[in-house]
């Protein structure tokens, strides 16, 4: 199991975990309502991986999440003024924009030619993406289906030997993140 040291974070990205997760590792973390799974989202066999895990359907998408937008040129196109300002009212936080994907997007990513995304402001979410530099997947650790996840020692039970675990607790949000079209404006999940 990794411990996600909070001063050494935004200083120098966390080498070990990383390189897991460029070789195709699975992590679970806590974030603001449950813990949640996630991968290098450009590495398919990864991402593969946490369909296996979860007992999850191909045609469901993921939601990355970054410490910054800069963090995800490569997922999504670059947002106009007007649409960084309008994402800005709730990014950080537990706000998750579906926005129009990148031609360079891989295609287990995106629906529609869209990506979901958001920018945490959970501290642990946080300091783990700035640790890394990278965005990252994130969907609820659990089964399709059941319950999401939000005690520590029920994630080890489920995943202590498909993925690293990074201890910590969960957010006090009780519900998971709102997700919103950022063109339309339409809640997908409120």
């Amino acid at each position: 199991m990794i411990s996600v040291k909070r001063h050494s974070l935004s200083l120098v990205k966390n080498n070990r975990l990383y390189r897991y997760l460029k070789s195709g590792g699975v992590i679970v973390y806590p974030t603001e309502s449950s813990f949640g799974i996630g991968c290098d989202p450009s590495n398919f066999m990864a991402v593969k991986k946490i369909m296996v895990i979860k007992k999850r359907t191909a045609n469901k998408n993921f939601i990355l999440i970054s410490a910054s937008i800069k963090n995800t040129k490569k997922y999504i196109q670059k947002l106009t003024e007007k649409e960084l300002k309008k994402a800005n009212k709730k990014w950080p936080g537990p706000h998750t924009w579906i926005l129009r994907s990148h031609d360079n997007c891989p295609k287990w990513l995106k629906k529609n030619d869209k990506v979901a995304l958001r920018l945490p402001s959970f501290k642990p979410c946080l300091d783990l993406c700035a640790s890394l530099g990278i965005a990252i997947i994130s969907t609820s650790a659990n089964i399709s289906g059941k319950k999401s996840l939000k005690q520590y020692r029920d994630v080890c039970r489920l995943f202590y030997n498909k993925s690293k675990i990074i201890k910590g607790r969960i957010g006090n949000r009780r519900k998971p993140s709102t997700i919103q079209d950022l063109q339309t404006g339409k809640i997908i999940r409120s």
